[in-house]
Order: C-alpha cells, then structure tokens, then sequence
C-alpha cells in the first residue's frame, strides 16, 4: 500500500494540499469534500496526470470509511488517467491495490483476475503466464519489485482465499524471494494462514478417517500437526520482523494469528498455554500503541470474546457452556470493548461501529445480562443499518437480537427479529458462503445456526396453534422455506461455489408434486426432530403440510438416540453384504414406525404412490427404501416408489420428451491405488457394462486405460448427444470436496469439479443430461457432510437425475439391478423412481443361486437423486 498522493508538481492546487493536510488529521470526509472539488476542476482542465493523483487519494480515503464500492470506483478512474499519462508503472501498481481490495471483501477471483488473467485456472497446480495489462505483468515487464512483490503476495493471498493452497504457497514463496522489508511481514502473515487452513484441512480428514479408514486416520492427524507447526513458525518470523522495525499493528497481527492457531490446533497442545497466555497480555498492551483504525477495534474484539471453551470456533455467535471467557477477567473484556466502541466512533466507520456494539452485546448476552445485551445489540443495529453497508453483521446483530429477546419470553418480537435475520442472510448467503474457505470451514457455528433456530422457533408456533388458519398455513409455508433455504446453504457450502445457485427452481413443493406424490422432509435440532409431510391437493381440499416431531411412547425421541438406531441400522446393511445373518430387519420396522406409521394414514386417504424425502443431517446416510412394515410384512419400496432429492428448489423440472437412446458409458475393471490406498478391481465390472450395452446399443464405451478425465471432455464436447452417462468404478464421497472423486484409468482421479466441467460441455444440447448413473460409489459413513456430496452431485453437475449407491456394494447384485433399472426406463410412460422401485422389488424375489441378493444389503443403497419423474 503506497501513502497517500501528495503535489508533485507546482501547477497541483493548494487544495490537494489542503486535503492532505485534512486527511492526516483524520478528517478523511472533509479531505474527500476538498479532493473531489479539485478532481473535478482537473477534468475540466483536461489534466490526466492530476486527475490521476487526486483520484487516487480519493479511493484511498474511501478505503478509510470502508466504502469499497466508491474506493475501487476512484481507482479504476485513476487506472484510466495513468493509462491516458502512459504512467503504465502506476497502472500496476494500482491494479495491484484493486486486487488486494477484492480480497478484503472476498472476491478473490476478481483479484486474481486483475492480478494476472480472467483466464486463470484456480483449481491447476501450476503457476500460470499472467496477461500483458495485468498488475504482475506490467511490474515484470518495467521490473518493478516493489509492485512485483506486492502483487505476488496479494495472488498468493486469493489462492489461499479460494482454496488452492499448494499453488499459493507457491506464489507467496516467489515473494519471499523479492526482497522488500515493507512486504515480508505481510508474506510470513500469509504464509502461516495458509498452513493453518491445510492443518484445519488435514484435521477434518482425520476425523472423517477415523469411521471409515482407521490407519489413515493417525497419517492424516500427523499431516495437520505438520501444517499447523509450520503455521506457528511463520508467524513467528512475522512477529520477529515485526519487532525489528517497531510495527506494532505487524506485531499484533501476528500475535493474533498465533493464539488462533492455538485454539484450532488445540487438541494436539503444539502451544504451552503459558506461553498463549503471555501473547494474549502483549496484544492487549499492543492495542493501546496502535493508531486508532478497524484493524484495531477488530482485534481488540477478538481479544476480549476469547472463548473460555476450545471447541468453540466462532465467538462471535457462541457462548460457552459456563459464560465464562480466556485468559482475561471480565472487567478487561468490559474494558476493551468500550475502548473499541470509542474508537470506531473515532474513525467514523459505521461498520467497525455495529461490530464494537454488537460483541459488546454478545459479551453480556453470554454473561445473561439480557438487558444490557438487547441494549447494545439495538446500538450495532442502528449503526449496521445507517448505510446498509454492514449487511454482513446486520443479520447477526438481528440473529442476537432473537436469541435475547427469546429468553426475555418476548416471543413475537424474537421472531421478528429471527426472520428479519433471515431474510438479510438469503440476500447475502451467497456471497458469505462462496467467498473464502475460511468461512466454509466455520459455517455449522456462523451461519447453519440461524436456520435451525428459526426453524424450530417456527415449528414450535406451528404446533402450538389449536386451529387450522390461514396465517397456520402461511407459517408452515415459511417453515418448509427455512428448511429448504438451509439445505441450499449446506450444499453451497460443501461445494465452495455458486454453481448451485444457477440451477434454483422457483416452484415450491406444493407446485412441483403430481397428485400422487408427497413430499417428507426433515430437520435436526439439538434434542428434537422434526418431519415435515407435505401432501397433494385433493378434488374437495387444497394440499397441505403435517408437522410432528420424531415420537416413541408418546414422548419425543431425543436426537442422539434416533441418531444411535440409525447407525445400527447402517452398520447391519453393509455388513448384510458378507453374512446372512449381517442384516437386522428389527432395526428396519423400528425406524419404519418411527418414521413412516405416524403418516401411513394420511398416505392412504391421499392415494400417494411416490415418496420423497429431503433428509437432513444424518438422516442422509441410510435408504429408506429398506424399512420394513411388520404389519404389512413389506419393504416401504414394496408399498411406494422412494426417490430423494437435496432441495425441492434445487430439482430439475421434468423433461418434455425423453430420448433414451444411448448411454456415454465409463467404466474400470482393474485395481487402482489413489493417494496410497488401494481400491480393489471390479469383478464384474464387465457384466455390467455389458448389461448396459444389451439397452443401449448404439453406446459408446472408454474402460480402463481410455477412461480419463480429458477423454470424457473431449467426447462430451463433440456433437454427439448422451441422455445418459454411466461411470462404473469406485467413486468416493468425502468430507469435504477435495475427497470426492471418481477413479479414471492409470490410477487417475476425476474431481467434483472436473466431471462439472466435462458434464457443462452437455448443456444447451436438446434431450442431454437427463440421467447419471454411479456404481461402487462409497461415501464417508457417519458423516453428514460427505452424504452432502453424494446428494449434491447431480445438481453440480447438471444432471436431471442421478442414481448412486450410498456405499459400496458387490458389483454382481450391482449388474442385475441397473440391466433391470435400464430395461424399465426404456418403457413407455415409466418414470425413474418407478424404474428403480421395479428392478429393487424384483431383486427381493430373486430365488435360487440369486436368492441372496433380495436382502437390501445389496438393493436399497442404490438411490434416485433429483428429479424422481
């Protein structure tokens, strides 16, 4: 960052002069008053190269209030009088602070974008050649190594933003190299960030491992510790630097950096807490050297909301159980709270205002002051909503304002504020969830929250209200939103995108259903859960919405132990797989009863033919195909076709005219080994290729070696058209999106994100993208973040409809049931979900050598994803 622009030569006006000299006295809204009178002047003048200066001090003061939107408006208009003065050195120089602008907000593509090219590719590995009017290529091409190594720290930087860690460490690694002391503090700074985000990364593989693949677990836990050593060590090296050259605001920033590592590292103590508690005590004394800034006020919040309790991961949103804080008593808290209040009173920011306000308000809220919170919390929302600059803290101000006013028992009121938190988030979700992976790693304590709390709050008014109303309606519709809004925020949030957001059908679930279809949705709450049944209209009534909580004995089932029969439910299906006596149909009848009796009624009065479920948590992970009815001595698929899909927003409308002539077929017979584990062959891979050749013919096939993540975008970017593309080999379906892939060829992988590519070639071609079908799939049982994979998958892509198995199964029973799926779907007026339910009923009466095959250990993980028609 370069200082602000003074006169460089004797025609600028004594008013640039003067805007300095108010600038520097931190009227930055009088210097801005000053600057533009001048600015303009120098159009009318004709004067590029001063307008050039005085813009440029125009988006620095900008900067200053926060306003990002009018900053990069005054940088991109002194970009545009550099260029017209042929001062390309300054062009760079100031594109390079655009960039680190974008940044700050999160648009690190943007800035990368600006930085080198709007062709870069974030997902490669390999440095990329920047454009010839890009930032880094202007400072290369004049060898500027002051603008060299700020641009690539501030690339470094975005990668990191969006996830690419091993190539931003490899650009932040070239900066180190360029030898800038204004820079290196900045640099090590980044560099630890980005070893803290591999080390969380690393952390949550471990956990994930530990249910699916135990001698992973301990390689996987030994990866984070390495990153997070390497995190500490750089941001000692920034310290160091930083004491040095008597940079207080690098010394601060540093110290924060360490005790936050030292609260997501905890598990592994790498950080005595002694020596925790001496940086805490120098970043507090730290704070009151610092000039008054937002960087300031937002440390000393982070300062005085640290959690008591290491598991907390947002303190700005949650208490610990005990209300108490860290290392500092609760007169200091108080202290620098106030201190941050006056000064971003000071500096006359009105977001900085609404976030000193609102953690003044969280830190009572957590001490059960309900009065002095709601009083505090009312101030960060008069400040958050001056200029609606701050809708990024305004839901949360609001989302408080709830949580306090709830335990007032001023219920009305609480609600409002609920929703009006709610309604702000919808509007800026997208931007909050898509912008840094930071945010996707804490998103369960800032953002998931939210939306369980309404929702519970909603359905709790829903079934407290003794009459059947108009407004008991509406407020049922307003549930069945929230829901839905969250499960739209859960798979953005695990796919790191907005490619999800492109595919939002406006219907809602009582305008996409057939009159013999309902709709079972649940959620999860802390101690509850609650099922949402919504029912088709009838000839003599309009369809409507049941609400009931999970019950057994009459009394609700608390979470944990549904949570407990659904594993065991889980288990006894795969391990049906190996014995007759793996399966535990008891497990089935009780989740049926649970589940599906308290409906069964209204299912019959309704004459529903078709299930389906949009499951939440860990309600995903089983088929709910396999329940049993002990009465009726039936699977629920013997009694209705089950189909499932993410969100009812997210489901592809139904096609007009279906084609299905040819299939794109992908398929792996042999052994393969990814990232050291070994995945075995698939025996009967063949057969079922072979399966798929007797339906479709006029197929085109690539097995083995010529199954490869370029052969599949090449041949979906011919002409030729594929209704439907089957992939037969191993696909896994992990936490978090880098361990979900499909196995190519040559021990190869193909991401989430290249088949998305692959697939997009297929989009706008008449009859495509009608169906994905995935065999010898398997998912990171127990977690609920990776069934967000498998149920995203067909949305991410583009596809219509998916069917994927939720773990793996012999790949023999595996044949027979696609040849019958297929040969089903191909006759006429046969939907997908009646296909499937088809060829699974068929299974359960196979005889003979077959005959054990019919348990649902090798039919019900197959599932229909998306569209069910």
């Amino acid at each position: 960052m370069r200082n602000i622009a003074t006169a460089q030569t004797a025609d600028i006006s004594q008013q640039v002069e003067q805007g300095v000299k108010s600038y520097e006295a931190g009227d930055i809204r009088g210097a801005i008053e000053t600057w533009q009178k001048t600015l303009d002047a120098y159009k009318k003048a004709d004067n590029a190269k001063n307008a050039a200066v005085v813009s440029e001090n125009l988006a620095r003061a900008y900067q200053q209030l926060d306003d990002t939107k009018a900053a990069i408006a005054f940088f991109n208009e002194a970009i545009t009088y550099y260029g017209a003065a042929k001062n390309l050195p300054q062009v760079g120089r100031i594109l390079t602070e655009v960039a680190q602008t974008y940044n700050n907000q999160g648009q690190a593509t943007k800035a990368i974008s600006l930085l080198c090219s709007n062709k870069f590719d974030i997902k490669s590995d390999k440095k990329q050649p920047c454009e010839a009017n890009s930032g880094l290529q202007i400072a290369f091409t004049n060898k500027d190594s002051h603008t060299e190594v700020a641009g690539l720290g501030i690339l470094g930087e975005a990668l990191r933003l969006v996830g690419n860690y091993d190539l931003a460490i490899q650009y932040l690694e070239d900066a180190s190299k360029v030898k800038d002391s204004r820079y290196e503090i900045l640099i090590n700074n980044s560099l630890g960030n980005v070893y803290v985000n591999l080390g969380q990364l690393w952390y949550i593989r471990a956990k994930s491992a530990k249910q699916t693949n135990g001698n992973k677990a301990g390689e996987f836990q030994q990866n984070a510790i390495g990153n997070f050593n390497k995190s500490i060590k750089y941001f000692n090296i920034s310290l160091e630097l930083a004491h040095k050259q008597n940079n207080f605001i690098g010394q601060l920033q540093a110290l924060l950096n360490t005790i936050q590592v030292s609260y997501r590292s905890h598990d592994f103590n790498l950080i005595p807490s002694t020596t925790i508690d001496d940086k805490i005590r120098e970043a507090v004394s730290l704070t009151d050297k610092v000039t008054d800034s937002s960087t300031k006020v937002y440390a000393a919040i982070d300062l005085a909301l640290l959690p008591s309790d290491f598991k907390i991961t947002s303190s700005i949103t949650q208490c610990s159980k005990t209300g108490e804080l860290g290392n500092l008593s609760n007169t200091e808290s108080i202290n620098i709270l106030n201190k941050a209040i006056t000064v971003s009173k000071k500096i006359k920011i009105s977001r900085v205002e609404s976030y000193a306000y609102g953690a003044l308000g969280h830190f009572w809220e957590c001490q059960g002051d309900e009065a002095q919170a709601l009083k505090y919390t009312q101030q960060a929302l008069i400040a958050a909503d001056q200029k609606l600059a701050a809708k990024d803290s305004l839901y949360l101000w609001e989302w408080q304002a709830g949580r306090i006013l709830k335990k007032q028992n001023q219920e009305k009121e609480s609600l409002e504020a609920y929703q009006r938190a709610f309604k702000t988030l919808e509007a800026i979700r997208s931007d909050i969830i898509t912008s840094t992976r930071d945010v996707q790693f804490d998103f369960r304590d800032v953002i998931q929250p939210l939306y369980r709390e309404l929702a519970e709050f909603q359905l709790q008014q829903i079934l407290q209200a003794s009459v059947k109303s108009d407004r008991a309606k509406s407020e049922v519709s307003d549930a069945l939103e929230t829901i839905d809004s969250l499960k739209l925020a859960e798979l953005q949030n695990y796919f790191g995108g907005d490619c999800i957001v492109n595919v939002l059908n406006p219907q809602r679930v009582d305008e996409i259903v057939d009159k013999n279809t309902a709709v079972l949705s649940s959620i999860i709450f802390d101690h509850k859960i609650a099922l949402l049944l919504t029912l088709p209209p009838r000839k003599t009534q309009p369809g409507e919405t049941l609400v009931r909580w999970v019950q057994a004995s009459n009394k609700i089932l608390q979470k944990e132990e549904l949570q407990k029969q659904i594993k065991a439910f889980q288990k006894s299906l795969i391990l049906g797989q190996g014995r007759p006596d793996g399966y535990d149909r008891t497990l089935a009848s009780q989740l049926y009863d649970l589940i599906i009796r308290p409906f069964v009624k209204d299912f019959k009065a309704a004459n529903i033919k078709t299930l389906v479920f949009v499951q939440d948590g860990f309600l995903r992970s089983i088929p709910m195909a396999a329940l049993f009815d002990t009465q009726a001595q039936e699977y629920l698929i013997q009694q209705y076709a089950v189909g499932t899909t993410p969100s009812i927003r997210l489901t592809a409308p139904k096609s007009s005219d279906r084609h299905l002539e040819k299939a794109l077929v992908l398929g792996l017979t042999k052994a393969a080994i990814i990232d050291r584990q070994e995945f075995q062959p698939l025996d009967y891979a063949e057969e079922e290729i072979e399966a798929v050749k007797q339906v479709f013919p006029n197929s085109i096939f690539f097995i083995d070696a010529k199954f490869a993540p370029e052969t599949l975008r090449t041949e979906l970017g011919n002409k030729n058209i594929f209704p439907v593309v089957h992939i037969v080999s191993h696909a896994q379906f992990g936490t978090i999106t880098e361990d979900t892939f499909i196995i190519t060829g040559n021990n190869r992988k193909l991401t989430i994100s290249e088949l998305e590519a692959a697939l997009s070639n297929l989009r706008g071609k008449a009859n495509t993208l009608e169906l994905l079908v995935l065999t010898a799939c398997q998912t990171a049982l127990g977690d609920d973040r990776a069934t967000l994979g498998l149920a995203g998958v067909a949305l991410q892509v583009g596809v219509k409809s998916a069917v994927a198995s939720l773990w793996s199964v012999q790949d023999k029973s595996t044949a027979l049931l696609i040849e019958e799926f297929y040969r089903n779907l191909k006759k006429p007026g046969m939907t997908k979900v009646e296909a499937l339910r088809q060829a699974q009923i068929k299974m359960i009466k196979l005889t003979g050598e077959e005959s054990e095959f019919a348990s649902p250990a090798f039919w019900s993980p197959f599932i229909l994803i998306g569209n069910w028609v």
